[in-house]
């Protein structure tokens, strides 16, 4: 499927706090620009000592609920009506939600944490509750991604409430089993889609176990990495090289397309290319200072969230905008490899013990925030709905 850029005629209010709440995106995007930029300067002050700082909260936890769940919660209620052919969502269903939502991940940084994620995943239960009765209501035939979509989410609420009345961290089974899950399953409908669109090549018609799959491999992973099962861990990342290979394979996504398609293509092999490194890690090296991890982090999700999260802007933007990639969008997009690549050079200094690993990580931190900070400057009159 396509973003149309003939959207809804919005009714323009006088109001700039109208403008800004009419559509779903435009909350939970700036919320999300917002943390990507304040969490990781927390974290570079927290690795610099200027601040005595949880590091594990505000790098997990902030980064899991505060940046991409943000982020993904407005990706999701402008499109599960979309993919279940039904009306869009009410503002007065995600106005409040979001406001309550942001004001407990305040509570969790710095006041109580386990009231505060008590507060988020009670935001999320809502929120599967929400997106259950769109989906019931819809008259798409083909429901099934939406239902998978939904049941990860329900998953990311309720192993936030575990991890709330137990105290416990599970950051890295958060990490997969609801963001890499849900992020994989969206791009997995969407990508072919958009790829069909432009070079009119019919997708490949995936077997319906494939989704399934996809998730179970992926749940394993974030079990054998929560729980350090070692040979869980080297089982699992072998069948999912070999697996997502296949599946990469057979989406066949190769030829020349626009900026804005290959940003999310890109996306899909970092993907692969994280299971193989996560592999062979698991083979020959004892710890690598999540060298993976960051491979699924900044070369999946993010360059992910900067391709789907620059579609949905141009597309719903009022007036909308032509769905393609400018010159600031391209040069963020090749930014986010750099990011990227210093966060991996970072691991190989660590794995080579080389003093330079530290200077490596505190520059993949700066340039994470100018890359967001860019971005917000991008978009921010647009998402903000500035006159």
């Amino acid at each position: 499927m396509q973003f149309s850029t003939t959207i809804p005629q919005y009714q323009e209010k006088n109001s700039w706090w109208q403008r800004f709440i009419s559509q779903p995106h435009q909350l939970f995007f700036s919320s999300a620009l917002f943390f990507a930029i304040f969490i990781m300067l927390l974290t570079l002050c927290s690795l610099t000592g200027i601040l005595n700082l949880d590091f594990s909260l505000i790098h997990g936890f902030g980064f899991n609920y505060a940046l991409f769940t943000n982020a993904f919660l407005g990706f999701l209620i402008t499109v599960i009506p979309k993919y279940n052919a039904t009306q869009a969502i009410n503002k007065d269903k995600y106005l409040n939600p979001w406001i309550f939502y942001q004001i407990g991940i305040f509570i969790t940084l710095f006041i109580n944490i386990t009231l505060g994620k008590i507060l988020i995943s009670f935001v999320l239960f809502y929120f599967v509750k929400l997106f259950y009765e769109t989906i019931k209501k819809g008259k798409a035939s083909v429901k099934t991604d939406s239902i998978y979509i939904n049941f990860i989410l329900f998953l990311g609420a309720l192993m936030l409430l575990i991890e709330a009345v137990s105290s416990s961290n599970l950051s890295e089974l958060i990490f997969f089993c609801f963001l890499i899950s849900m992020v994989f399953i969206i791009a997995l409908k969407m990508i072919p889609a958009f790829y069909f669109g432009y070079t009119g090549i019919s997708p490949w018609q995936r077997p319906k176990y494939i989704p399934f799959i996809s998730i179970t491999l992926i749940f394993l992973t974030g079990v054998s990495m929560q729980f350090e099962l070692d040979l869980l861990l080297k089982t699992v990342s072998l069948l999912s090289s070999v697996f997502f290979g296949y599946v990469l394979f057979k989406l066949n996504l190769f030829k020349k397309t626009p900026a804005i398609l290959s940003i999310l293509v890109l996306g899909l092999v970092w993907f692969e290319f994280a299971y193989i490194s996560l592999f062979f890690e698991s083979l020959f090296l004892d710890y690598t200072f999540k060298l993976s991890f960051h491979i699924f982090a900044i070369g999946f999700m993010t360059t992910l969230l900067i391709g789907f999260g620059s579609r949905v802007i141009r597309g719903h933007a009022v007036p909308a905008q032509t769905i393609q990639a400018d010159n600031i969008t391209k040069a963020l997009f090749v930014f986010t490899q750099i990011v990227l690549l210093t966060r991996i050079f970072a691991s190989i200094s660590f794995i080579a013990e080389s003093s330079f690993f530290t200077y490596l990580l505190n520059l993949s931190s700066i340039f994470w925030i100018l890359l967001f900070f860019v971005w917000t400057l991008r978009y921010a009159k647009t998402l903000l709905r500035i006159k």
